[in-house]
């Protein structure tokens, strides 16, 4: 696909925009919303959005028609193609044209105003699994940024944050949007890896942008210390870390390492190295033929049987039926 052959696509109307552009009178265009749109609840689920085996998904939202408030539980990314939107984000009214980016953390209530025919806006949503440890370990450099991201990963209960990234003049967003766009509308051999490559560059690209103003309450607590380089650290040293090492490479007392690192994730030190073995675990089953125990040996388990009882209850199956059901032979 190429960029013309995107912007044909992406303007093309659907059955029901073409109903709803052809209604002059007001209450001709209620009465089709009311029989062929569903109002969204309140509260968005991701089984109900993101289909499942996939981590992100894009959609174009639909013109001519507002959308109620709402939040939902997974993150998600809203990119204007052309035209502008109108949002109302936490109660508070953002505006956004061409080319700006803006990311919804968990639980963030807003609702968008009624969109025009030029106005083409992308909605990537995506799990919070997708951002992993190996994906934020590479946003070094702005740790506003990157905190936020953690922190939509990792609180459940009251993220409700988002950030806006005024990128309208940036070309280069917009060519990696537009790649990224014909990847997924015109999907081909390898597609996934491209857009997740893509993705990578596309969060880069958008944490040297940001400017904006988070709330650093959580964070200010690290003082100098970037969470980004904690876990770049843990991620390097996942098989043999512990809290006192961590701690002692960071110049910090370990019991106030702890406690601040379960501030700003909701998990403890050891649940956190979990995470990151367990990732890597995966990595081997999916990529390789060898023995579990000896990828339990491998990501820093010396006993199988606790291997075996914390990957159960982090993925729901046994690392030999992850294997089986992940295989790249039958994906």
């Amino acid at each position: 696909m190429t960029d013309l052959e995107l912007d044909a696509f992406l303007r093309k109307y659907t059955a029901i925009e073409e109903l709803l552009d052809d209604c002059s009178n007001p209450d001709d265009k209620e009465a089709v919303k009311q029989e062929y749109l569903e109002l969204p609840s309140e509260i968005l689920d991701e089984a109900m959005f993101i289909p499942p085996g996939q981590d992100i998904t894009f959609s174009v939202h639909p013109r001519f028609s507002p959308v109620d408030t709402h939040r939902h539980s997974f993150i998600e990314l809203i990119y204007i193609y052309s035209g502008e939107c109108h949002q109302t984000i936490n109660n508070n009214r953002v505006s956004m044209k061409k080319g700006e980016l803006c990311i919804l953390d968990t639980n963030t209530f807003h609702s968008i105003a009624e969109t025009g025919r030029d106005d083409i806006i992308i909605n990537c949503l995506m799990r919070k699994s997708y951002l992993d440890w190996a994906f934020l370990s590479r946003l070094s450099g702005n740790d506003i940024f990157s905190s936020f991201l953690t922190h939509a990963i990792y609180e459940n209960k009251h993220s409700n944050e988002y950030i806006l990234i005024h990128s309208g003049d940036n070309e280069k967003i917009s060519r990696i949007m537009n790649a990224i766009l014909c990847e997924y509308f015109d999907k081909q051999p390898c597609s996934g890896e491209i857009i997740n490559s893509y993705m990578v560059i596309l969060f880069a690209e958008m944490l040297r942008m940001y400017k904006g103003d988070v709330n650093e309450r959580n964070y200010s607590a690290l003082k100098n210390t970037k969470i980004t380089d904690i876990i770049h650290y843990l991620q390097s040293n996942y098989k043999t870390v512990t809290l006192e090492s961590t701690a002692r490479h960071f110049n910090f007392n370990s019991n106030y390492l702890g406690k601040v690192l379960k501030k700003i994730t909701g998990s403890t030190f050891i649940d956190l190295v979990h995470q990151i073995r367990l990732s890597q675990a995966c990595i081997l089953l999916r990529n390789s033929d060898v023995s579990v125990q000896t990828v339990a040996n491998e990501v820093g388990y010396e006993n199988i049987n606790f291997f075996y009882r914390i990957f159960k209850r982090k993925y729901d199956c046994s690392p030999a039926e992850y294997r089986k059901s992940h295989s790249p032979a039958l994906a």
